[in-house]
């Protein structure tokens, strides 16, 4: 009788370990490259929502001001004579074309005018425009109609983030 010798196999062959190699570096660097891409939102979206934040800030600030100015009236259009810091403001229209930055050490503010602190690099312009009633996208002479238009635009690091325009009664 003869045997037949069986020779058992073991290990792997360095092809079959190259491949297996191959297979987990492609998913590590599929790993790696998706996390890069979340992180790059994140900060995106943390900036957005910043942005937006400073621009409601303002909003709700307009919501508490008065139309007109409660000691001169409606005589004057901004900020009158000595209002030079945020809580000197005292009706709506003496958010035209006030800058609130942290390199101008005005702001960013929040609704009280208060100066919120380390928003560094941040900056809310806004603008007031008087509107027609009837046709809102209709600038008329300021402080000639009951409507104005306000609009806040945030930067930082001196790119524009957000924009929020609304409309308020006089």
């Amino acid at each position: 009788m003869r045997h037949q010798r069986t020779t058992v196999r073991r290990g792997f062959w360095i092809v079959e370990s190259a491949a297996a190699i191959a297979v987990i570096g492609i998913g590590v660097v599929a790993i790696v490259g998706s996390q890069q891409a979340w992180h790059i939102q994140s900060v995106a979206s943390e900036e957005l929502a910043t942005g937006m934040r400073l621009a409601t800030e303002i909003r709700e600030m307009s919501l508490l001001l008065p139309a007109n100015d409660p000691i001169t009236g409606s005589t004057t259009w901004g900020a009158e004579m000595g209002e030079i810091i945020p809580i000197d403001i005292d009706d709506l229209d003496d958010l035209d074309n006030a800058i609130f930055s942290d390199v101008a050490g005005s702001g960013p503010i929040d609704a009280t005018g208060t100066i919120i602190v380390g928003m560094n690099d941040w900056e809310q312009q806004i603008t007031v425009h008087s509107v027609n009633p009837f046709d809102i996208t209709q600038n008329v002479p300021d402080g000639s109609t009951e409507a104005v238009r306000i609009e806040v635009t945030v930067l930082h690091e001196g790119e524009e983030i957000t924009r929020l325009t609304w409309i308020a009664p006089r």
